[in-house]
């Protein structure tokens, strides 16, 4: 028996050895491709050097720790310690007391882009640096990128440090009932795809007890059930705010290629390669193998956060259906409870984003709609898929950070009422502030049963855009060379 499982561990390390090869590969080939897009990456941050100095001074100098969130004492892939891996998380405020209040915080944990490939949490720290100051905790944990792991990997990480901040986030002076989960570009991906499995995670849960109710105890087990290994529900946080980020990769793909990603380099990430075992469990043999031949189109849809929330309505449905045949109940239960299951939503985008056109978050945003779930929206006129996290905040222009701690004291400050004054929010066909009118916000049918005014959180104040540390940090000539070079 001990024979046999070092003869799998062995055969484990090898097929997850001959992955990482093929994946890296896959890079190279590209590489002319890649050496070009990081020389334009270079140049951008050597424009931008006045500021990346004050983020990287404010960055180790700041009020931070770095926690180790993964497993203690687990053995990763070719028997490397977890520790010596990316499973750290970066904590801002947690010493920080704006005017002498000790009380538990809201949370919020941004997830940072990086195409899937040079992510990392530090990329965070001008978000954290903005909202700090005014009583927010900010949790930014790191995840592995490709090549070491393909979309799974990275879901898995994340899905593992939102487990944990809810779980240890009060030893810290966090609110563990008040968090708020927040990503830009392919964090926001992977921040979608991991609401909408823990919302199919819920479903199914829902359908194991009734299998236990009606068949007396038999049916599936519920762990086999899961799409993923966190135990929290979706209710648990208090709201999903994306930015920038590519809801339906079906649509996305042949802009991924002309920004450099490849079929392949696709199909490696999202898809995986012949012969891993980092394929997620829905996926049926039919399809695993239709990577090899390029007929991949259920790969992709698989870790789409726009198909899994389509994915969500039909299992709901049948989750109904199913309850009410088993009870002989005529009257069906509404579809509309489905938005009762997600947590708040707010879709973000730049109008002028190349990298990841406006239409993906106008589609995603349709078809929540459609869905009767209700979502806040809001589209920044002329700005780039990074103004919100690098340029505009570079310049001194907080809207973004602003926008982020607004929902925050909306979501977590006990109410569901929404305040109309200032935000600039899409909320069904309206448009709030005339400032930032968007005519692609109008076009979008948001449902949301809010109305009046929130009245101000004891526990925060607002948002001063004069306090010193939002003032600019690069010239303007500066910022605008580097839009030149930006490579995203």
């Amino acid at each position: 028996m001990t024979s046999q499982r070092h003869h799998h561990t062995l055969l484990t390390k090898q097929t997850n050895n001959n992955t990482r090869q093929k994946r890296i590969w896959d890079l190279l080939r590209h590489l002319p491709t890649f050496m070009f897009r990081f020389l334009r990456l270079l140049s951008f941050v050597f424009f931008l050097l006045p500021a990346f100095l004050v983020f990287l001074y404010h960055y180790f100098a700041c009020d931070r720790i770095a926690v180790y969130y993964g497993l203690k004492g687990a053995i990763g892939e070719n028997g490397e310690r977890m520790w010596l891996s990316r499973h750290y998380l970066d904590m801002y405020g947690s010493r920080t007391h704006v005017n002498g209040n000790k009380e538990k915080k809201p949370v919020v944990i941004f997830l940072t882009g990086g195409a899937w490939i040079i992510g990392y949490r530090m990329w965070g720290c001008l978000l954290a640096r903005a909202l700090v100051p005014f009583g927010i905790l900010v949790i930014i944990p790191d995840y592995r990128n490709f090549p070491k792991v393909n979309i799974k990997g990275m879901v898995d990480d994340v899905d593992m440090s939102i487990q944990w901040v809810l779980d240890h986030v009060e030893e810290y002076g966090g609110d563990g009932k008040r968090v708020v989960l927040v990503g830009q570009s392919a964090g926001a991906h992977i921040g979608g795809v991991v609401v909408a499995k823990k919302v199919l995670d819920w479903i199914r849960q829902q359908q194991h007890q009734q299998q236990q109710s009606y068949q007396r105890g038999q049916g599936d087990n519920e762990e086999d059930c899961r799409h993923l290994k966190s135990k929290f529900s979706p209710q648990q946080l208090c709201g999903f705010i994306t930015t920038s980020s590519p809801h339906n990769l079906v649509t996305m793909r042949s802009v991924f290629h002309r920004h450099g990603l490849s079929a392949s380099v696709q199909r490696s990430i999202f898809g995986g390669i012949s012969g891993s075992n980092d394929y997620d469990d829905d996926l049926n043999d039919d399809t695993i193998k239709s990577v090899a031949t390029g007929d991949d189109m259920d790969v992709f849809e698989a870790w789409s956060p726009y198909h899994l929330v389509k994915k969500c309505q039909s299992e709901y449905i049948t989750l109904i259906s199913e309850g009410n045949t088993n009870r002989n109940n005529n009257d069906n239960e509404s579809i509309d409870q489905l938005k009762d299951i997600f947590p708040k939503l707010c879709v973000i985008h730049g109008t002028a984003d190349k990298t990841v056109p406006v239409e993906e978050a106008i589609e995603f945003l349709s078809l929540l709609s459609n869905l009767q779930i209700p979502a806040l929206s809001k589209m920044y006129p002329g700005w780039s898929h990074t103004d919100p996290i690098l340029e505009k905040p570079m310049l001194g222009n907080h809207l973004y950070h602003r926008d982020i701690y607004e929902m925050v004291r909306l979501w977590t400050c006990g109410s569901d009422i929404v305040s109309d004054e200032g935000l600039g929010f899409c909320i069904g066909n309206i448009e709030y502030n005339s400032e930032h009118k968007s005519e692609n916000a109008e076009i979008i049918g948001i449902v949301d049963d809010s109305t009046k005014a929130v009245e101000d959180d004891l526990n925060l104040r607002p948002f001063d855009e004069t306090h010193s540390i939002l003032r600019p940090i690069c010239p303007t000539t500066l910022v605008e060379i580097a839009r030149v070079c930006n490579p995203f």
